[in-house]
Parts: structure tokens; sequence; C-alpha cells
């Protein structure tokens, strides 16, 4: 046992936390600035077919990946930070646990994409997607490898580290794949700039981990993991999947040349669709550790009201920021694309427009599911993901043969629409903290005023002028969506500092720690 006269004070710890949380956001926001820097660049380098064709190799394999490095990672760092405060004496058993994990999925997925190359090339209708799929399969090994590293920094706080390690990994990504790509090489040669870079990441890892191994290492056992990496593999492979299906779907029913640049442009319609999604994403990270706190001080299943009024105020926020995101984007779908990608991209508008309502309606879904796992409702939270799949799933396949690239986007529109019913209704059933009616009636006044003021700006798109005016624009649809939200109090200043302050702990006189 650690000396309790040397464990720093929970100030200590408080600031430290801080600092990290501020190193992991710029990390994760370079992350997602990078990654999106390199879609759009792609745009720009190389055909619109070999564009679609490289989204479809990565959302494909993007679902196993996901899948091996989430599973790993909180695997990993949760009986790691458990054991932090007592010096980590299973640090060694925990990491072998870990790696022995990580060889038995990674080793698996990337059987699997090998042997599965063919036949997925062939249900694309596309031969010359086998070479680029064997480039990209070593990557399911190597992330396995790199989470465990990834988990052990997080459970042991070294959060600087875990930043520095998700920005070179981006860097390298970005670098790598867009040098291939302006050096003309193929497509193998641009996903093989994902896998140098990969490899790359993981050895840096192994030398960030060994500079940072705890002292209280004794030998002692592990506590047991499969248990809970099974069940977020289940969670993670459906939700991971819910992103790609779309993709994958519409990519085999694309037999002529037309529709396979078709892919390409429904591509960087699905690129700009899921930002609302990402930035969510991580902005729910913040909410998970306070629902479990507040859900521990329950009864068993029960939640106190201190826990549903904070589980309603995210709800409610998540909506909001979701609606003001995905509303901006829907009313200004031409203009978007004109601003990001080449000219000939524009007509994924119509596109853009279904497929950034449905993405924020799986967002919304994906945090109110997390909020479950948070509480440790892991039921509700798989089935609050398997609604929206087997809901666009049947619809993928039954659109898209006729009506191809509009059929996916109104299959994912669709499936959204219904998550967000579904995510509702169990923040009501299951929490009962409900979004209210009136705060659901006051954002579809302000999404409503933002698609009217989409259709009335009309502003020009060529040259640089076209750029900023299309910014202006944009930015007018914000100011709309935001005069309407605080005009009707749908949102006030107080109700966010209430949201911030809400899941602190408060000292013995009652006031916020």
């Amino acid at each position: 046992m650690a000396d309790a006269s040397a464990r720093p004070s929970p100030a200590h710890v408080g600031r430290k936390s801080l600092g990290g949380g501020a190193w992991l956001g710029l990390a994760k926001l370079w992350f997602l600035v990078a990654g999106y820097a390199l879609n759009v660049a792609l745009t720009h380098l190389v055909a619109e077919s070999l564009y679609g064709q490289y989204q479809t190799v990565a959302r494909a394999v993007a679902v196993p990946n996901m899948v091996i490095i989430y599973t790993i990672m909180f695997a990993t760092s949760r009986p790691l930070s458990e054991q932090l405060d007592d010096g980590c004496p299973a640090y060694s058993a925990i990491r072998g646990q870990g790696f022995r994990l990580a060889l038995g999925l990674g080793v698996l997925a990337t059987a699997l994409t090998l042997g599965l190359a063919p036949a997925l090339a062939a249900w694309w209708d596309d031969p010359t997607l086998v070479g680029p799929l064997c480039v990209v399969a070593p990557i399911s090994l190597v992330y396995a490898l790199y989470a465990v590293n990834v988990g052990t920094l997080n459970g042991t706080r070294r959060f600087s580290r875990q930043a520095a390690l998700d920005i070179t990994m981006a860097t390298l990504k970005a670098v790598l794949m867009a040098g291939a790509a302006v050096l003309a090489l193929g497509l193998p040669a641009i996903v093989g700039g994902f896998t140098l870079a990969a490899v790359a990441a993981l050895a840096l890892s192994f030398v960030l981990v060994a500079r940072g191994r705890p002292s209280g290492d004794t030998g002692a056992p592990a506590p047991a993991m499969a248990g809970f990496a099974a069940a977020l593999v289940v969670f993670t492979a459906a939700l991971n999947l819910l992103q790609s299906v779309d993709l994958m779907v519409l990519s085999s029913a694309s037999e002529t040349a037309a529709r396979k640049d078709a892919v390409g442009y429904y591509s960087s319609a699905q690129l700009v669709a899921l930002v609302p999604y990402s930035l969510m994403n991580a902005a729910a990270l913040v909410a998970f550790p306070f629902v479990a706190s507040l859900a521990g001080r329950g009864q068993g299943r029960e939640l106190d009201e201190r826990a549903r009024g904070y589980i309603q105020a995210t709800g409610a926020t998540t909506l909001t920021l979701l609606a003001l995101m995905s509303s901006i984007v829907a009313a200004a779908a031409p203009e978007v694309q004109r601003l990001l990608f080449p000219g000939a991209y524009a007509t994924a508008a119509s596109h853009l427009r279904l497929l950034v309502l449905g993405y924020s309606g799986y967002s919304f879904a994906n945090t109110v599911a997390w909020i479950c796992n948070s509480a440790g409702n892991r039921r509700a939270a798989l089935a609050l993901v398997l609604l929206p799949l087997g809901t666009v799933v049947p619809l993928l396949f039954l659109l898209c043969p006729e009506r191809h690239a509009e059929g996916a986007a109104l299959a994912v529109a669709t499936a959204g629409a219904l998550a967000v019913v579904g995510a509702l209704v169990v923040l009501r059933v299951v929490f009962r903290a409900g979004v209210p009616w009136a705060h659901l009636a006051k954002l579809a006044l302000a999404v409503g005023v933002v698609l009217g003021l989409g259709h009335v700006l009309v502003v020009p798109t060529a040259g640089l002028l076209g750029k900023l005016a299309i910014l202006g624009k944009l930015l007018a649809l914000g100011v709309g969506f935001v005069a309407v939200v605080m005009l009707t109090r749908a949102v006030t200043v107080a109700q966010l500092r209430e949201l911030r302050t809400r899941g602190q702990p408060r000292d013995a006189g009652g006031a916020s720690a």
C-alpha cells in the first residue's frame, strides 16, 4: 500500500486532471482538424472515383479498428486507474493481459480483412480494391498493441504523453497520405501512408510508456478483463458500423463509372455531415465521469434528483448544439460543398442536407447511449445503437439499387430521426430526465428560422470573395439560431453555468468544490 503522506493532495490531482484534460482536448481537436484537412485535400488531389474508393476502404477497416482500439484502451485504462493511488501493484499483469487480448483481437481482425478482401472487392464490383485492403489489414494488429500503451498512459494519468501520441499519429497520417497523393502513387500507396503512420506511432508509444513506469508494481494478479471487454466489443462494433454501413452498401450498388463518381461525391457530403457527430463525441466525454459518479450515489439503479437533473441538462444541451450545427449545414449545403471541395462535388448538396440531419440524430443517440453505459445500463445503451442500425441497413438495401446516393441519404435521415425518438424515450423512461416538450418546440422554431434564412440569403460562390461571402452566410445563420433560442429562453447563461457545475462534488457547507 502506498504511503498516504506521499500521495498528491486532492487539489494537486484536480489541477493535474484539468491540465491533462486541456492536453487531451487539444490533441482531439488536432486529430479532428488533421483528419478533415486530409480528406478535403484528397478531393482536390485525386479523381472523384479514386476518392470514393479510398473512403470505401477507409470506412470498411474503421469498423474493426475502432472497436479494437476503444475496447482495449478502456479495458487497460480502467483497472490501472483504480489502482493508481496504491502505485499500480498489478501494473505488469494488467499490461500483460492487455497485450494478450490485443494479440487475439488484432490477429483475428487482420486475418479476416486479408481473407475477406477478395469477397469485399467483388461485392463492391471493384477488384482493384483487393490490394488496398491488404495494405491496411495490418493496422488492426498495430492499433491493438498501440491501444494497450494508450490505455496505460490514460490509466496512469500521463495525459500529456497520450496527447503527444494522438498528435503524432494524426500528423504522420496526414503528411504521408497527402504526400502519396501529391506524387500520384495510387491508392495502395495512399493507404500505405496510414499503415506506416500507425507503425511509427506504435514505436513511439513504447518509448513513452517505458519512461513512465509506476514504482509500486509488485507483480500482483490482474483483475478479470474479458467480461468488460466483451461488452465493449459488441457496443462499439454496432456504433462504428452505424457510421460506415451506408457507404459500404452504396459502393456495392455502383456498377457504372457515373455511379462510382457519385460515391466520391457522397463521401464528401458524408465527411461534412460527420462534423457535428465528431465534435459532440468529444464533448460528450466531459459528461461521462459526472454521470458515473452521480449514479454511484443512488440506491441500486435509482438515481437521485441531482443525477437526473444533470442528465436532463446534458441531453437538452447536446440536442441544442446538434440542432445549431446541423441546421446551419443543411441550410447552406450547396455553399458548404463549394467552400470545401471542387465544383463537381456541389452535386452532393441535396445528400448533405439529409445526411447531416441523420448523423446528428445518431450523435444524440450515441451521447445518451454512453450516459447509459456510465450509469451501468448497458442494455439500454446497446438498444439505442441497434435501433438505428436495424433501421438503416434494410432501407439501404431497399433504396440504393434504384435511387443510389439519394436512397442512401434518405435511409440515414430516416434512421437518424428514429434514433432521436429512441434517445428521448430512454431519457424519459429509464432516467426520468426527459427533455421538456417546450424546449423541443423552441428548437424546432430555431431550426425553421435557420432553414428559412438559408433559402432567402443567396450569396456568390465564385473566387475569394465568394468564399468570404459563404463564411458570412454561415455566420449569419448561426446568429439567427442563437437569437431565437435566447429570445425564447430555450437556453440561458444561467443554465449553461448550472450544467458546468451540477456534477461537481460539494463540500460540507454545500458550496461547489
